[in-house]
């Protein structure tokens, strides 16, 4: 009977996470970490970046068609539309951002909405949602700070530039932060922190954006490169210390089971299609007709 108990103790312990200190949280977590396939977690990783940039982009050549302007080429990195039409313009290259707050908010959404699915499938889907998040405001905050960029397109020539990138920093770094503080409220309900997660998909993004780069035709020091990498790594930037923040009490942690992400050769095959396709075929860019 007491040996029962004990096993019924030890599940019902590793599901809500330890009550130890010291040496006794180290060998837990290290157990946890054990239990994670970093191949798959990498993966992850690569999907969500692929999916985030790629439907930026798609965003913008999307908006170009609606507005009647002329797609000239759609790459994994940039979009290079033909207008005459300052209006044009200026939609075209506000359009993706604000597409990518949308987006976020309606994966946060169904994320606060559902507990249902698998561990893997909810991290990846939150994943998404916070690159979304962040890509979307990030653009304001760089725009408004580096003065190039999607959202100095659109108030290029208005009078008052200083005001308007000064606003731009402001307002961008506000909504970044709510919504790191947004996206650790919902992660409470997935799962509890594992070590290195976070950081190996911050890593794997940046190595995405990259290997994208390599097959950029103008170089990996042209601006859809430097600017492709400088959003990746300035964006994603919460994915190492955000989990930090996570420890504090504002932060409800209703999930009983620690972040691990098991072997998944599915995944594993679609992200490396995906990869092939996003860094290989739209790296190099795809020319419309006409």
């Amino acid at each position: 009977m007491s040996e029962e108990r004990a096993l019924v103790s030890t599940d019902a312990e590793e599901a809500r996470g330890p009550a130890l200190d010291g040496g006794g949280v180290r060998l837990y977590l290290q157990r946890m970490v054990k239990k994670t396939d970093w191949i798959t977690v990498t993966a992850l990783a690569g999907l969500a970046i692929v999916f985030n940039v790629g439907f930026h982009e798609g965003i913008h050549g999307l908006t170009t068609l609606v507005v009647g302007a002329r797609l000239r080429t759609y790459s994994a990195l940039y979009v290079d539309s033909i207008t005459t039409v300052d209006w044009q313009m200026r939609v075209i290259a506000g359009s993706a951002s604000i597409a990518n707050i949308l987006a976020g908010i309606a994966l946060w959404l169904v994320l606060r909405g559902t507990r249902k699915g698998s561990l893997s499938g909810r991290w990846f889907l939150w994943l998404v949602m916070l690159m979304n998040l962040l890509y979307g405001a990030g653009y304001w905050m760089f725009s408004g700070a580096a003065g190039v960029g999607d959202w100095a397109t659109v108030i290029a020539g208005w009078s008052g530039q200083a005001e308007w990138r000064i606003g731009m920093f402001v307002v961008g770094s506000v909504l970044f932060m709510f919504f790191v503080w947004l996206s650790l409220r919902v992660f409470g309900s997935i799962a509890a922190p594992a070590p290195g997660t976070a950081a190996v998909s911050y890593a794997t993004s940046a190595a995405v954006i990259a290997l994208a780069g390599v097959f950029n035709p103008f170089g990996m020091g042209s601006l859809p490169v430097t600017a492709g990498l400088a959003a990746a790594l300035g964006a994603l930037s919460p994915l190492l210390w955000m989990m930090s923040w996570f420890r504090a009490k504002m932060f409800a942690k209703t999930a009983t089971e620690h972040l691990t992400i098991p072997r998944s050769w599915p995944v594993i095959v679609c992200t490396v299609a995906a990869l092939f396709f996003f860094c290989f075929i739209l790296g190099r860019g795809i020319s419309a007709a006409g």
